[in-house]
């Protein structure tokens, strides 16, 4: 269970801290926080490279292995969380995966903040494919199972094309 985060280094998401000097060196690198139990099931140590997975998306970050992050047992099953600050994007002094990319969008209706700040994810050990090579990566590691991550505003599966479930994969169309 994927769950984000401020950093006391950054203040506001990250756009105006990552272009001050002095801030970016404190937290000069985006991480994912996980717990010990987790880093072991994984053969991951801290600082290694690791990809976090949702249905919305893909991207990399260094482990950061944390006794402050703890798994939880429910109905008698471990759900590992994994902590990821929000204050990382493309731009800046301190660049690295931004944490918004692997949620939906779904903006708190006042002031359209997003208010999505959980969600299921896999961790995969190392380093995020590039190019051809994502595609094939991303269908093999996207969270499956469950009930569909829809939107409140978006219509239930089962109404899409006269009552079908539509076709396709992560972030594909298929055409007809």
């Amino acid at each position: 269970m994927l769950t984000t985060y401020r950093l006391t280094e950054h203040h506001t998401a990250g756009g105006m801290s990552r272009f001050l000097s002095h801030l970016s060196e404190l937290q000069p690198e985006m991480f994912a926080e996980i717990s010990p139990e987790l880093a072991r099931e994984l053969g991951v140590k801290n600082g290694d490279y690791i990809c976090i997975v949702t249905l919305r998306g893909a991207i990399e970050a260094r482990a950061l292995v944390s006794r402050r992050i703890r798994p939880v047992h429910l109905n008698g099953k471990t759900v590992h969380q994994v902590g990821l600050p929000y204050h990382f994007g493309t731009s800046g002094l301190v660049r690295g995966g931004a944490a918004n990319d692997l949620l939906s969008i779904s903006g708190e209706p006042n002031v359209t903040i997003m208010e999505a700040k959980a969600a299921a994810c896999n961790i995969v050990p190392g380093r995020l494919p590039r190019g051809a090579a994502f595609e094939e990566w991303i269908n093999k590691h996207v969270p499956t199972g469950g009930p569909a991550n829809l939107h409140p505003e978006q219509p239930p599966l089962d109404t899409a094309k006269g009552g079908e479930n539509p076709p396709g994969g992560h972030g594909k169309e298929e055409k007809e």
